[in-house]
């Protein structure tokens, strides 16, 4: 059973019967009409002029507890940013399809925030190096290093109707960012296939990304590649390689750099294999789709 205390806007007097409480017209009419039944009041005074009125409830029989907007069933960061504009960048819980559910880093802040975070790299707590259920489900933990889950991507994604987003950063500090204008993946019996629109990108940033457009996903136990060796395996990560990527966003996290495939990293941003300090691949709905 659920109680709560208030303190209750009232205007009292005192007579030769003791202290009276009189209860506003619009208090009662608020209490008459909510789904609570008052179960006491408790009056003391201090000092002179100060009186002080602590009310109790409790549910009435067969109610529901706070029914909140804050708890309604969002689809995605997007969902969420637009019934609550002024959340903040965070972890919260959304709802993909019915009766499915993944937690996500929110970033609302970046070019007018909503969007819902697929993949994130910052510090090398987290390994990536991962066989196919892991990434067909999601490892990892949205306040630090994750990646979503090749189901809950195609999930969000399957009304062709994304916007990509690829945030990177050097361990110089410098920052790039690249964007497209569409972004896909199918389902598991599709390999979770890649579909990518048009590129846009900061000053000096290339497009690494296009080279595995069209790709099937592939890890280091599942070879979707079109190479004939083992992508997965010669990059140590899972991703949508093709024979093999110009990418390794899910590669090594490594602070000194070997400057070869393996490592975290956006090739063409330098023509390097040079690693990268962090990385944040996240999707909104197009305005307008």
């Amino acid at each position: 059973m659920w109680t709560f205390v208030v303190f209750t806007m009232a205007v009292w007097s005192v007579d030769a019967k003791g202290i009276r409480l009189h209860l506003s017209d619009e208090i009662k009419d608020m209490l008459r009409k909510s789904n609570w039944d008052h179960k006491n009041t408790a009056l003391s005074i201090h000092g002179p002029m100060t009186l002080d009125v602590q009310s109790s409830f409790k549910l009435k029989k067969g109610q529901v507890f706070l029914k909140s907007r804050v708890h309604d069933k969002h689809k995605d960061c997007a969902d969420i940013k637009m019934h609550r504009p002024l959340s903040r960048d965070g972890v919260y819980t959304i709802y993909p399809t019915p009766g499915t559910n993944n937690t996500v880093f929110c970033d609302m802040t970046t070019d007018g925030g909503g969007w819902t975070v697929l993949q994130r790299r910052q510090d090398g707590d987290t390994v990536f190096l991962r066989k196919w259920k892991d990434y067909k489900n999601g490892f990892g933990h949205a306040e630090d290093e994750y990646w979503l889950g090749n189901d809950a991507i195609h999930a969000l994604t399957k009304d062709k109707k994304q916007v990509l987003r690829v945030d990177l950063m050097k361990f110089s500090r410098e920052k790039g960012h690249a964007t497209y204008s569409s972004f896909f993946v199918d389902n598991e019996a599709h390999k979770y296939k890649l579909s990518l629109g048009g590129f846009n990108g900061t000053k000096d940033l290339g497009d690494s990304f296009a080279f595995s457009n069209n790709a099937y996903f592939s890890t280091v136990d599942v070879d979707n590649d079109k190479y004939k060796g083992d992508c997965a395996g010669h990059h140590k990560a899972g991703w949508w390689f093709n024979s093999c990527a110009r990418n390794n966003l899910n590669g090594v996290f490594r602070k000194a750099s070997k400057k070869d495939a393996t490592e975290l990293s956006w090739y063409d941003w330098g023509s390097t294999w040079e690693s990268l300090k962090s990385s944040k691949i996240m999707i909104r709905p197009r305005q307008n789709a």
